[in-house]
C-alpha cells in the first residue's frame, strides 16, 4: 500500500507538518532539546518520502553543489582526525546539522512552488514570534521602566535568540513575503496585509539592531527600487516605496533612537589587545576607551588571520582551534577576549585557521558558490537572495560555532537546493 499515489500523499502532508514545526521550534524559547526532536521527526519522515520517490542524484557531476558539500564535510572529519580528539568531538558534534540536511536534501526534489509555499508558512511564524517578542519586551520596558528592552538581544530575549539570528530570520521573511508581493501577486488576497507585515518586520529588523543585516536589507531594497523604476518604468510606484522606507526609517529613529548607538560604534576602531576596559552598551554611554563590536572584530580579524598564516594550507585543525586561538590571545595579552570566550567572530576566517585554503575553497564552492550559480541559471530570485543573505550574516558571526547557526545554515541552503526545478521528474 506504501507504493500507491495516495499513500505518498500522505507522508508528504505529514513530511510538510513536521518541518512547520522545526520551524517553530527554532524560536522555542525552551533550550535545544525540542528543537532536535522535530528536527529528528522531519528526517525520519524524510526518509519514507525518499524511499517512495527514489530520486537518484548526479554526484558524479562536476557543478553539483552536493559534492563539494561533501568533500568539505569529509574534509572536517579528516582535520578532527588529525587534530585534538575532545576539542574536534565537540565541534563536530555542532556541526552535525551540516552533515544531515545535505543527506536528507540530496534526495529529495520539490517543486519550486511548493518550497515557495513553505518558506511563505516559515516567514508567519516568523512574524508571529515577531509579534510576541515585540509585546513581551514592550511589557518588560513598562515593568521595569526601561527602554533598553525594546532593542537588540533584549528584544529577543522572550525567545532566548540571539539578536544576530533573529535578524537574519527576519531578513529572509521580508524578501519571502516581498517575493510573493511582487511576482505572486495573483495568489495573495490580502496584499494590504502583507505590506502591513513587511512594515512591521522592518521596525523589528531596526530594533534588533543587527549592523549587517540592516545594511544588507537596506541596499537589497535599494536594488529593488532601481530595479522597478528603471526596468520595469514604474517610476511612482519605485519614489514612493522609496520614500516610503525612508520616512520609516526616520520615523522609527525619533521614537528608538538607542539603535544609533550602535552605529557610532564603527567609528571608534582603534584597540589596545591588553585593554581591560568593558564592553560597551547601546543604552549606555559610548567612550573610545571601551571595547565595542567593531575594534573588537577587528582584533579578532588580525588574529585570526596570523593564525591562517602560520597554518595556510591544512589549518590548525578542527579540534585544536579554539586551543591555538586562545593561545594567541594569551600572547596578545587580549584578556577581555580570553574572559568573555570570544571566537574570531567571521565564519570564513574560522574555516580558513581551522582547516586551511582547502576547507575554505571546498565550503565557498559547496554551500555559496555553486548553489548561487545554480540559482542563478534557473533565474531563482528568491534563492540568490536568501544565500547572499546568509553570506553576508556570516561575515560578523561564527555560524558553526552556534547550535541554532549551524542548523540554519545547514537546513536553508540544501533545502533551497531541493527546490531549483520548476517541475518534479518523471520518476519521483
Amino acid at each position: 500500500m506504501f507504493s500507491t499515489k495516495a499513500s505518498l500523499v500522505n507522508k508528504e502532508t505529514i513530511w510538510s507538518g513536521f518541518l512547520l514545526l522545526f520551524f517553530a521550534s527554532l524560536f522555542f524559547p525552551f533550550g535545544q532539546a525540542i528543537r532536535y526532536f522535530f528536527l529528528g521527526a522531519f528526517v525520519l519522515s524524510s526518509i519514507f518520502i525518499i524511499k517512495e520517490k527514489k530520486y537518484k542524484p548526479d554526484l558524479l557531476k562536476l557543478s553539483n553543489p552536493f559534492l563539494y558539500i561533501f568533500f568539505f564535510l569529509a574534509y572536517l572529519v579528516i582535520s578532527f582526525l588529525l587534530s585534538d580528539q575532545l576539542d574536534g568531538a565537540r565541534a563536530l558534534r555542532i556541526r552535525l546539522p551540516l552533515f544531515l540536511f545535505p543527506l536528507v536534501f540530496l534526495f529529495i526534489r520539490i517543486n519550486r512552488d511548493r518550497r515557495d509555499g513553505l518558506l511563505l508558512k516559515f516567514a508567519i511564524i516568523t512574524t508571529i514570534f515577531c509579534f510576541t517578542c515585540l509585546n513581551y519586551a514592550i511589557f518588560q520596558a513598562i515593568k521595569k521602566d526601561d527602554n533598553a528592552w525594546l532593542y537588540n538581544d533584549a528584544l529577543s530575549y522572550f525567545i532566548n535568540q540571539q539578536s544576530i539570528y533573529t535578524s537574519l530570520l527576519v531578513n529572509i521573511s521580508i524578501y519571502v513575503f516581498a517575493f510573493f508581493l511582487i511576482k505572486k501577486y495573483h495568489v495573495i488576497k490580502h496584499k494590504f496585509l502583507l505590506i502591513l507585515t513587511i512594515a512591521f518586520l522592518f521596525i523589528i529588523s531596526y530594533l534588533l539592531a543587527s549592523r549587517i543585516m540592516m545594511f544588507q536589507l537596506y541596499f537589497t531594497f535599494l536594488c529593488l527600487f532601481i530595479y522597478i523604476i528603471f526596468k520595469q518604468k514604474k517610476w511612482f510606484l519605485g519614489l514612493a516605496l522609496l520614500c516610503g522606507l525612508l520616512i520609516s526609517v526616520v520615523t522609527v529613529y525619533i521614537f528608538f533612537p538607542k539603535t544609533l548607538n550602535r552605529f557610532k560604534e564603527l567609528t571608534i576602531t582603534s584597540y589596545q589587545y591588553n585593554n581591560t576596559a568593558a564592553e560597551s552598551h547601546y543604552g549606555g554611554v559610548l567612550t573610545k576607551e571601551q571595547w565595542n563590536g567593531a575594534n573588537f572584530r577587528l582584533a579578532a580579524w588580525k588574529c585570526g588571520w596570523e593564525l591562517f598564516t602560520h597554518y595556510p594550507v591544512t589549518g590548525v585543525g578542527l579540534g585544536d582551534k579554539a586551543t591555538t586561538l586562545n593561545q594567541l590571545y594569551k600572547e596578545k595579552e587580549f584578556h577581555f577576549a580570553i574572559e568573555t570566550g570570544k571566537n574570531v567572530h567571521n565564519n570564513y576566517l574560522d574555516i580558513l585557521y581551522s582547516t586551511g585554503v582547502i576547507g575554505l575553497l571546498l565550503f565557498l564552492l559547496g554551500w555559496l558558490f555553486l548553489p548561487l550559480i545554480q540559482f542563478l541559471k534557473q533565474k531563482d530570485i528568491l534563492a540568490i537572495i536568501i544565500t547572499i543573505t546568509f553570506a553576508c550574516a556570516m561575515i560578523t558571526e561564527v555560524y558553526f560555532d552556534r547550535s541554532l547557526g549551524v542548523v540554519l545554515f545547514g537546513f536553508f541552503i540544501p533545502f533551497l537546493l531541493s527546490g531549483t526545478q520548476t517541475a518534479l521528474p518523471k520518476n519521483s
